[in-house]
């Protein structure tokens, strides 16, 4: 329990504004609120860190084990990188547009590794979180973080439109796309990124990573990412439904085919149910070309159905993250501007300020809240995306190519000067 001296006119366990400096700290994490019925009429707030008053204690368990998933899909990112770089391309079918996405996955990955060789202070006083001004650890997992995110966003929308581009138009990008995307892609990111730290910054919000907040957020944030995520989700669902479009064309085809086979019968019947020549000679060159494209679909996407997964999966987590958190700011907003929505959870914490009371009087502030389960259902799904993209990165032969290595030494791992344009 916080220094029974912090409570001022305050009634326990919250505590009096007044005894705290205006100027230390993340001011606008502080969870405060003037007591019109208390003497003085006091702004009490709520101890540091908040989470751990409205959430259970197995909250911050969840939140360290999504940490330490982020270690093993950092290494696995490592892993892919370096053989990239080590191995033949034509071994590890590397694309750029991969190595980019590796890279800013692997940004996520740091920032909520940071704190675990760290162990930030979340807070800088009893009611007071740090920010990225107070701390340095939150400074840097954050950027992480945020870097991370925008830019991951950026590559998948990239990464859509060249296969939009390969599936549907039969265009093959190339080095006009390579430096466009590389400049889009980083330029971008660099931009929202700046922009981002410069207005609405990181601070303790929730665990010991730094995440954004709440102020001009949704301008520079999660706006502009919902949207990539929206034009990505679109060019997706164009490709989708132009795939669909194919093989049910393929498919009407060939049944037409069999629909329009001359049975055997009289040389009358014969006759009679033959086509006309150009009716015929129409219908074959429909066939023949629906059926050229239907081949040209089967190869392209041989090829492509692993970037075809990682841009969906990439996009589920991202729109969900997006929602949560901007669901996260609205309710906290909401409970800042009206304690008297909680007030019954209020009253229950001042008659029992002690741990015990605390977990008792959860339940009655969980309906204002972004759920336990729906949180960290967030930070799991961030945590996995690195294994999810090694899992579909990562081709056999990149294994055997690492025996045939180990076994024969690095003459026979000769790299290529360029990637291969494979999993675009």
């Amino acid at each position: 329990m916080a220094n029974s001296s912090y409570v001022g006119d305050c009634v326990a366990p919250f505590l009096d504004a007044s005894k705290f400096p205006s100027n230390e700290g993340f001011l606008a994490g502080r969870f405060c609120e003037t007591i019109l019925n208390l003497p003085n009429q006091p702004t009490c707030c709520l101890p540091c860190p908040a989470s751990d008053y409205i959430y259970p204690q197995s909250f911050g368990t969840s939140i360290a084990a999504a940490s330490w998933l982020n270690v093993a899909g950092l290494a696995l990112m490592a892993f892919l990188l370096l053989s990239y770089l080590i191995l033949p391309a034509q071994k590890t079918r590397s694309h750029y547009l991969s190595v980019c996405l590796i890279v800013s996955i692997m940004m996520i990955a740091i920032g909520f590794t940071i704190p675990l060789g760290s162990k930030p202070q979340q807070c800088h006083n009893e009611i007071t979180p740090n920010d990225m001004y107070s701390s340095l650890e939150c400074a840097f997992s954050g950027a992480f973080v945020v870097a991370g995110g925008l830019s991951v966003v950026v590559w998948i929308l990239i990464r859509a439109l060249s296969m939009n581009l390969q599936i549907c138009w039969d265009i093959v990008p190339g080095n006009k796309f390579f430096y466009a995307s590389q400049a889009l892609g980083w330029g971008v990111s660099a931009t929202l990124f700046s922009l981002t730290i410069a207005l609405t910054g990181v601070s303790f919000r929730m665990g010991d990573t730094c995440h954004v907040n709440h102020q001009h957020a949704m301008g520079v944030f999660w706006g502009p990412l919902l949207f990539m995520a929206g034009a990505a989700g679109i060019l997706q669902l164009g490709t989708f439904i132009y795939c669909i479009n194919v093989y049910l064309k393929n498919l009407w085809t060939e049944q037409n085919g069999h629909h329009h086979n001359p049975s055997s019968g009289t040389p009358g019947s014969i006759k009679k149910g033959l086509p006309s020549y150009q009716s015929s000679s129409g219908s074959s060159q429909r066939g023949s070309t629906a059926r050229a494209v239907y081949q040209r679909l089967k190869k392209v996407l041989w090829l492509q159905w692993r970037g075809l997964f990682i841009v969906t999966i990439i996009l589920v987590d991202v729109v969900y993250f997006s929602v949560i958190f901007v669901w996260l700011d609205s309710q906290q907003t909401t409970i800042g501007q009206d304690w008297n929505e909680v007030g019954p959870w209020i009253i229950c914490m001042i008659q029992d300020p002690s741990a015990k009371g605390r977990n008792h009087c959860m339940p009655l502030i969980q309906p204002f809240l972004v759920s336990e389960g729906v949180l960290v259902s967030v930070l799991m799904l961030l945590s996995v995306a690195g294994m999810q993209c090694f899992l579909l990165l990562a081709r056999p032969s990149l294994f055997s190519a690492w025996w045939t290595l180990l076994r024969k030494g690095p003459s026979s791992a000769a790299q290529q000067p360029e990637f291969i344009d494979l999993d675009a």
